[in-house]
């Protein structure tokens, strides 16, 4: 939770413009409804500069959720994107992407992805620890979770793949103990990912959807000591969640504490 994010008053988010959405979700997940003509619509309709469209895709499927594979996204999540850009295209930047986990031996899936899309947004909902396989909503992590989760992320910021870094403190979901270690783990995390010019995420879909587990004040001190480059994103499964006012809220709480905003990702060199 942001200890101050609620000093953001009702006049102050109702004032901000959302320029610029990189994390968008369609009903091919299974788990939001829209398609892609539906999310730049809205886009469209709150003067949006640039929208990404990024579902899940993976090279490991965890139980209960729907991942793109290479077909679907040739068949039927490339030519929805398509469609958006051909009724909208004059009116907004629309770029195609994907969310997903990055696991060791994987870069040749991940270059291949990035022949059809504009760029890769990291979620890292699983990771490893050379001994087992964790599920960062679900398993509590401990000291050395953490710093395994902080590794997985920096070996994949440090490819050159990944423009964004989804909901970096979705480690903390299960509220561990923020020791010692655990604060350097994830500070050199997002370290690393300033440093290689990854723009980090604040996730209104934290506050919106999950009891205001993340984004963290921990977010944004490492953030501010390493003027991190920053996208706010709506993690959006409904069209109406594409600027509304977690969004907006969030937006304001960034730009009030002087925190390195952005509204253009780097994509990947191709």
């Amino acid at each position: 939770m942001l200890k101050d994010y609620y000093d953001i008053t009702e006049a102050e988010a109702a004032a901000v413009r959302v320029r610029s959405n990189y994390h968008t979700h369609v009903y091919l997940c299974e788990h939001a409804v829209g398609d892609a003509c539906d999310y730049v619509r809205e886009a469209v309709r709150n003067g949006l500069d640039t929208i990404g469209i990024s579902d899940h895709c993976m090279p490991s499927r965890p139980t209960g959720m729907r991942y793109l594979t290479q077909t679907t996204l040739k068949t039927l999540y490339l030519p929805l994107i398509a469609a958006a850009k051909k009724e909208y295209g004059d009116k907004i930047k629309i770029l195609s992407a994907v969310e997903l986990e990055y696991f060791d031996g994987n870069d040749g899936y991940y270059r291949k992805l990035l022949d059809s899309l504009d760029y890769l947004v990291l979620g890292q909902h699983e990771y490893c620890d050379g001994y087992a396989h964790y599920d960062s909503f679900c398993d509590y992590a401990d000291d050395g979770r953490v710093a395994a989760y902080c590794k997985s992320v920096i070996a994949a910021v440090r490819t050159g793949m990944f423009s964004v870094l989804a909901h970096p403190d979705l480690i903390f979901y299960r509220n561990p103990e923020l020791t010692k270690n655990v604060k350097k783990s994830f500070a050199e995390m997002i370290r690393v990912a300033a440093e290689c010019g990854v723009a980090v995420e604040f996730n209104a879909n934290g506050i919106r959807s999950h009891g205001f587990r993340y984004p963290t004040d921990l977010l944004a001190e490492c953030c501010a000591k390493y003027n991190a480059p920053i996208v706010v994103s709506s993690d959006c499964h409904k069209p109406q969640y594409l600027c509304d006012g977690y969004v907006k809220r969030l937006r304001a709480y960034v730009v009030k504490c002087g925190l390195n905003l952005v509204e253009t990702i780097n994509l990947p060199v191709k």
